[in-house]
């Protein structure tokens, strides 16, 4: 990697910066209107108790300015920059006692940004079921295949406020192509939405992994080693640095999320994604996992773990509707999480929801993207993930199904998702999601819970 191919983690932070400082300011207005108040009332007291007055004003203020100090160097504490990376061979297996053990803790949510409430409370239904996708430029846009950002694109953009573009092989003809394909999107995507607030901005994905990529072919990057190599290698430092190289030539291209790494624990008898997996250890896996999502973290780019609950004892591949899997929701907890819970305790911003059947629902088997039980009880629950939760792409995993596309993002918002990915039939299952917002067939709650999350998840790239 070239002097000049380096890119500055700085400018993928200018984001989480700038909303520190309006809660500075804003912290700073409440000051004076605070100080403002209390001089009207020593003005009113009169001259007699004034100073007592002035005296506690004075007192209550230096309390004040030490909280917010402290609440300011908190949040100083947890930036990129001071972040210390805590060894992911230390992982503690879920079990169904850690869940009831620490139910309180799950229970407490963490407290959303006033700023990302207001935003929330602004949107329209139409914004806010945008929000809630990502899909491919062709499905946005109807083309066959999208290699170029222009009228068509702002058109779309305009009428479908999407949360975040992911973008694949045939997107990318070459590197200054995709650069102006990606950053000419993104400036149309600000120009509509992000003036009045840059939260209202734009996600970008790929997969870029090694055994699979995206963009590195079409770019003239060199590919990161296959994730099975990786893990043979048996050095967790390798994950690291391959998936910091991936991060500092995706920083290049204004790319925000890497839909990787693979969490798969591959089976002993075949795994159906070959080479993708790190391996057939478990404890192995989830070592390789975190250090993927380090690398990618310290080059400000979002992992999204691929995908939950553990594929890798499928060894057909991925069918229509749902895959089914012999192994059991324990035996699951206590191996296929494993690579999960490192990564996530690692820092990843996202988690990908496939359609693995695992749990049951009225005495049968249903995919883990439309289970409540999946995503909402042992995701979000049990592994306490307080990320964005992603369907796989429906086009794909749902196809087959027993009911459409759209009533399938529906289930899947319901049972806890708060994205969608669609790379096909995108204009219906974005009328059916808005709709269900108007009818109220999503709760407001639900609603508001995943625009929180995927809000959050913007500010801070």
């Amino acid at each position: 990697m070239s002097e000049n191919d380096k890119i500055n983690p700085d400018d993928a932070k200018s984001v989480k910066r700038k909303i520190r400082h309006r809660r500075r300011v804003r912290n700073q207005i409440l000051s004076y209107v605070v100080l403002l108040i209390l001089i009207g009332i020593v003005s009113a007291a009169g001259v007699i108790g004034a100073k007592k007055l002035v005296s506690l004003f004075v007192e209550q203020k230096a309390r004040d300015e030490a909280a917010i100090s402290e609440n300011l160097a908190s949040q100083d504490s947890v930036s990129d920059e001071n972040l210390t990376i805590s060894s992911p061979d230390a992982i503690n297996t879920p079990s169904e006692n850690s869940v009831s053990d620490n139910a309180e803790e799950i229970e407490e949510k963490p407290e959303t940004d006033p700023e990302i409430l207001a935003l929330i409370e602004s949107m329209t239904p139409e914004q806010k079921a945008g929000a809630l996708f990502m899909v491919s430029p062709e499905a946005i846009t109807g083309v066959d295949i999208a290699t170029r950002a222009g009228d068509g694109t702002k058109a779309a953009l305009e009428k479908y406020p999407v949360g975040a573009i992911v973008y694949s092989k045939q997107n990318v003809l070459d590197k200054n192509q995709f650069i102006t394909m990606v950053g000419t999107t993104r400036e149309m995507y600000d120009g509509i939405y992000a003036a009045d607030n840059e939260l209202f901005s734009l996600m970008t994905a790929v997969r870029e992994e090694g055994a699979f990529n995206a963009i590195a072919e079409g770019t003239g990057e060199k590919a990161a080693t296959a994730a099975s190599d990786i893990g043979a290698s048996g050095d967790k430092t390798n994950a690291y640095q391959a998936y910091l190289e991936i991060g500092s030539y995706l920083n290049k291209y204004q790319i925000d999320i890497d839909i990787a790494p693979v969490c798969d624990v591959a089976s002993e008898g075949g795994y159906f994604q070959g080479n993708r997996s790190f391996g057939t250890d478990a404890e192995a896996v989830a070592s390789m996992t975190a250090s993927a999502v380090s690398g990618l973290s310290d080059q400000s780019i979002v992992s999204c773990l691929s995908t939950f609950p553990g594929q890798g004892s499928v060894t057909d591949g991925i069918t229509g509707g749902s895959t089914a899997t012999d192994r059991s929701l324990d035996d699951i907890r206590g191996f296929e999480y494993k690579p999960f819970v490192s990564a996530i305790d690692e820092g990843a911003g996202m988690v990908m929801v496939g359609n693995l059947a695992v749990a049951e629902e009225d005495g049968a088997r249903v995919p883990s993207y439309i289970s409540y039980e999946m995503i909402t009880e042992e995701l979000k629950g049990e592994l306490g993930f307080e990320g964005v939760v992603i369907t796989d792409d429906l086009s794909v995993i749902a196809k087959g199904a027993e009911f459409d596309q759209g009533e399938a993002a529906l289930r899947a918002i319901n049972a806890g998702a708060d994205m969608i990915y669609v790379s096909g039939d995108f204009e219906n299952t974005y009328n059916e999601v808005l709709k269900a917002i108007n009818d109220g067939a999503i709760t407001e709650e639900r609603l508001n819970d995943a625009l929180a999350r995927i809000y959050t998840l913007k500010s801070e790239m």
